[in-house]
């Protein structure tokens, strides 16, 4: 193993990572400069603080999700809408010219797309020309790229400032909207340019997905990433999708050859060029020349010649430069020129030659940075001194030719270093902005857990707000039912006196009578006429509210009868007795005290049998089967018993094996019970869904109880 550098690289650690990235990723990398696909590898461990290759190697088979991040690195993304504007002009002007030659919908195909930004500048500059011309023809354009991250921004259609800061004014308020957020505006692309566009995912070396053929192919600033092989085969598969006549726009630093290809370039500054433009009308020759008349080959050859003629420039210069070879003096060395050579651009030229060389390069230098130093040229005009014989300055236009190529060669150099450079820029710019971007994900946690935390203290808040609402619904209800209570104690204690006084008058008229005579059949239907503790509907309510000692029926049966349902709002140390035929829809509930009648006074359990378990439990029985239930449907449900007083007060105790004593001795089977406990019951019977709910004085809603 070796640690990461650009001098010191393991060959088999770094082609062992390769092929691990071939096969993870199905792209191949033998296509792309060694160097560049180093770089790549280099910059993303680097990210991720990875020293050696097998480290590397590791980290993406455990992590998966690594291999769309390195191709989301791997792939250059720089761009941005309108890049190189001059170019989106003369591409205007092109298209107005071609729909003029060929009356069909218009394709265009933009590949590597990255994030969108060019085939959408694409698709604005045509829909602006169909809007300015009803007889201009629909359009379809296809994007493709390999990195899936940037094909969903592409497809997002939602930028930043910078991928807008060259869109002109016009464009931008046609074609975006603009929405305000916390890391800086965002625009918006419309959806009539988003649905132009149809964005694939695809290796353009590999061949493309679409069968189709395009008018024009937008391929910029990717064959300076890949090799030559690389580039022979992408050039076959852009030509085999090129219509004759059809436009390629290749990238500013990229050129093709001039031999063994079928294209001709027709704005070398905008490297537009044209299929089989041999083939084409003549007539359709003339105006392309004449459309980039400013912009043509021929303002680099000098731009004596006409330029409709750009063919015959090449072999005119050609001719020049021979001429005035064959004038150099015989006592210089003779430099072998070829035709070949000079259209290759590898003319050697001698030492007077290149004395000229020199001396225009210092010329150059002195009028850019305007520093002198010994060159022996006076910073006018092109003449030069006391440098060469007057032999060699016979005719110093053609010698400045060949000047004129060797510094068109320089200048691609220097362009393809600047291209590095920029790129190491990108790189660096992209690292910066990860960094940023680490910082101000960490600062929007800590200020999303701040906000978390706040929530959480609102809610908290609410929720005890909610409390203390329900706590005073509660305590203004618990006054209510207390003065109702109150009212109910009243009316009873009255009640009480009026019955005890009509006793004490009975037992003084009937003095003497012994008890067997009391439970006489007929003296107990005296009582049970005067008997008051029947809770009747007298307002046509729907709940029937049951005092203690009184009991209540629902026959749903009955036309007339209203209520549905029983209700025992204060239920202690007693017993809420509910028997019930559901089959004949027949119910009733008594709000039982005390466990036995035996204490009872002067025939107070006659008046008020509900009071006792032992009287309660029977009466209430015969009284459902009184109104139409049978006893073989009857069933009991029994709520109650909460130990309220003195230890030694075992009355709740008693009442519920009293209860359950009842039901056993009349065969009554006890469906379902919620008895014991420290506190007060609320009971609610629903006759309708025969269902039973219970509410003790800490609860806050009704449990059912099944």
């Amino acid at each position: 193993m070796c640690k990461i550098s650009v001098s010191s690289i393991n060959p088999s650690s770094i082609d062992a990572l390769i092929e691990e990235l071939k096969s993870a990723t199905g792209m191949k990398f033998d296509h792309y400069q060694r160097k560049f696909l180093e770089k790549r590898i280099d910059f993303r461990m680097k990210n991720l603080n990875l020293n050696y290759y097998q480290e590397y190697i590791k980290y993406i088979r455990e992590n998966p999700v690594e291999l769309d991040l390195f191709l989301d690195k791997f792939t250059i993304n720089y761009t941005y809408f309108f890049r190189n504007y001059n170019i989106y002009k003369n591409f205007e002007k092109y298209i107005k010219f071609y729909v003029n030659y060929h009356n069909k919908i218009l394709r265009v195909w933009s590949a590597p797309c990255a994030t969108g930004d060019e085939p959408y500048s694409i698709a604005i500059v045509l829909d602006q020309l169909k809007k300015n011309n009803k007889n201009f023809p629909d359009f379809k354009i296809v994007a493709s790229d390999i990195d899936p991250a940037a094909l969903k921004v592409a497809k997002n259609g939602v930028y930043g400032e910078y991928s807008i800061h060259e869109t002109p004014e016009t464009y931008l308020k046609t074609y975006f909207s603009k929405k305000d957020t916390e890391l800086g505006p965002e625009y918006i692309l419309i959806d009539e340019i988003k649905d132009n566009v149809e964005f694939i995912k695809e290796d353009i070396i590999k061949g493309h997905n679409k069968n189709i053929k395009y008018d024009i192919i937008f391929c910029r600033n990717f064959f300076i990433y890949i090799n030559q092989y690389a580039r022979e085969k992408l050039l076959q598969i852009l030509e085999s999708r090129l219509f004759d006549g059809g436009l390629l726009i290749l990238g500013g630093s990229e050129t093709l050859p001039h031999k063994n290809t079928n294209f001709k370039s027709i704005n070398l500054r905008d490297r537009f060029y044209i299929k089989n433009f041999s083939t084409q009308e003549v007539n359709f020759k003339n105006r392309i020349y004449n459309l980039f008349k400013n912009q043509s080959v021929s303002k680099y050859y000098g731009g004596k010649s006409s330029r409709i003629q750009i063919e015959q420039q090449d072999d005119k210069e050609i001719k020049k430069i021979k001429t005035h070879l064959k004038t150099v003096p015989k006592s210089l060395p003779r430099v072998k020129i070829s035709e070949k050579s000079i259209k290759k651009k590898k003319i050697k030229p001698d030492k007077e030659i290149k004395n000229l060389y020199e001396t225009e390069r210092m010329k150059t230098e002195v009028r850019i940075t305007g520093i002198e130093v010994n060159n022996r040229f006076n910073g006018n005009g092109y003449k030069y001194r006391n440098n060469l014989s007057p032999e060699s300055t016979k005719n110093p236009d053609e010698e400045f030719k060949i000047y004129t190529y060797k510094k068109w060669e320089q200048s691609i150099r220097q362009r393809e270093l600047f291209a590095e450079q920029r790129e190491k820029f990108i790189e660096e710019r992209i690292s910066f902005l990860d960094e940023k971007y680490n910082k101000i994900k960490q600062k929007r946690k800590e200020v999303n857990d701040l906000l978390k935390d706040i929530k959480d203290q609102e809610v908290e808040v609410k929720n005890r707000i909610e409390i203390l609402e329900r706590l005073t619904k509660r305590v203004e209800k618990r006054e209510k039912l207390l003065e109702q209570k109150e009212k109910q104690f009243n009316r009873r204690i009255r009640q009480v006196g009026d019955y005890t006084r009509q006793v004490m008058q009975q037992e003084v008229q009937i003095s003497g009578i012994s008890k067997e005579l009391i439970e006489n059949e007929e003296l107990q239907s005296i009582y049970e006429q005067k008997r008051i503790d029947q809770i009747e509907n007298a307002y046509d309510k729907k709940e029937l509210i049951i005092p203690m000692g009184y009991y209540g029926l629902i026959n749903s049966f009955d036309k007339y009868e209203t209520a549905t349902k029983f209700i025992i709002e204060g239920l202690g140390s007693g017993i809420a007795l509910i028997l019930k035929d559901p089959i004949n829809n027949i119910f009733a509930m008594s709000h039982i005290s005390l466990p036995s009648s035996s204490a009872s006074k002067q025939g107070y359990h006659l008046l008020f049998p509900h009071t006792f378990v032992d009287t309660s439990v029977k009466d209430l029985y015969n009284n459902l089967l009184y109104n139409g239930a049978n006893k073989i449907n009857i069933t009991a449900l029994i709520i109650g018993g909460a130990k309220l007083f003195l230890d030694y007060d075992m009355t709740y105790q008693e009442n519920i094996d009293a209860v359950k004593a009842q039901l056993d001795t009349n065969q009554i089977k006890l469906e379902a019970e919620d008895i014991g406990g420290l506190s007060e019951r609320a009971v609610v019977y629903d006759t309708i869904n025969d269902a039973l709910y219970v509410k003790k004085t800490w609860e806050f809603e009704y449990r059912k109880i099944n």
